[in-house]
């Protein structure tokens, strides 16, 4: 039998491909967890990693015992999820993430106490993650608000939408006043526009063809974008530095617009289709902590 700290320290290793995080994640010393793998590969009769004074690598050996070894790790969450789910037992740590603080300040943290006295046994870590989210490098137990493009990339997700909106097009008076006011979306090649480095491609502005079109598929007209970031676009529009894409009942948003630090623009040519959902981990036995905190926010969509 394996222990599973010890095949837990190798996994978070090869993830991080250093000891030093590792370590630091279990809250041990560099030195306990490189004792850890150094007795796993003296079992296994082979080398986990090639050790440089500037990087630790998987050894071919290593990446396929790597498999393996998440193999046996998810068995063993499932069983323990099983045995929680047998006793209605709501216990364990809850990993979620979203793309933004503003979307847990608006449907989460207001309620967050009356969650902690329902399940004092589940322990909540909130992540935020700008630039796009990749499962498969950066796993947690519920992705919350985020776009389709998560289901379409990850497509063994469940999903559950929890809004529908509209996604506009904004810019500062001052930017305006020099560029003009574009009319229709073919004016639009006159003008900037702040992207998503992530976005493919990062040069497109969504903007329906059709004025009141209620169409689902996305349309794009492709604009100069000199700035390219993660975060602060309405910030960056403000300062006049181009048109930015953006939920127009973000609260950011909603704030510049009545300060008058924001204008919309082409208001009858946006996606009107826009939808957030939350995601979770398709999997045999639905863990019991999982199906808690999805059913309790979701009960508060109303006071949203």
């Amino acid at each position: 039998m394996f222990k599973t700290e010890t095949l837990i320290a190798f996994v978070l290793v090869a993830k991080h491909r250093s000891f030093t995080l590792a370590a630091e994640v279990q809250q041990q010393t560099p030195m306990a967890i490189s004792k850890q793998v150094s007795q796993l590969e003296q079992r296994l009769g082979s080398a986990l990693f090639e050790r440089t004074t500037r990087k630790v690598s998987l050894t071919e050996f290593g990446q396929s015992f790597l498999v393996k070894a998440k193999n046996i790790l998810d068995q063993h969450e499932a069983l323990q999820d099983w045995l929680e789910t047998q006793r209605g037992e709501y216990t364990g740590s809850l990993k979620i993430l979203s793309q933004d603080i503003q979307t847990y300040e608006e449907t989460v943290f207001p309620w967050l106490a009356e969650f902690n006295l329902l399940y004092p046994n589940i322990d909540l870590s909130f992540d935020v993650q700008e630039n796009a989210i990749d499962v498969d490098q950066n796993p947690n137990d519920v992705y919350w608000g985020v776009a389709d493009y998560l289901g379409l990339k990850h497509p063994g997700l469940k999903r559950r939408s929890l809004w529908k909106t509209k996604l506009g097009i904004f810019a500062s008076p001052n930017y305006l006043e020099k560029f003009g006011v574009p009319q229709t979306p073919e004016d639009l090649k006159h003008h900037q526009m702040i992207s998503h480095t992530h976005s493919q491609p990062n040069n497109a502005l969504a903007v329906n063809k059709t004025p009141n079109s209620a169409q689902i598929e996305m349309e794009f007209e492709i604009l100069n974008a000199p700035i390219k970031t993660v975060a602060c676009h309405s910030a960056l529009a403000i300062d006049g530095l181009g048109l930015i894409n953006a939920l127009h009942d973000n609260n950011d948003i909603k704030r510049a617009v009545n300060d008058k630090q924001l204008v919309p623009v082409l208001s009858e040519y946006w996606y009107q289709n826009a939808e957030i959902y939350l995601y979770y981990h398709n999997v045999k036995i639905e863990q019991p902590k999982v199906r808690a905190f999805i059913d309790f926010f979701l009960s508060k969509k109303e006071l949203w």
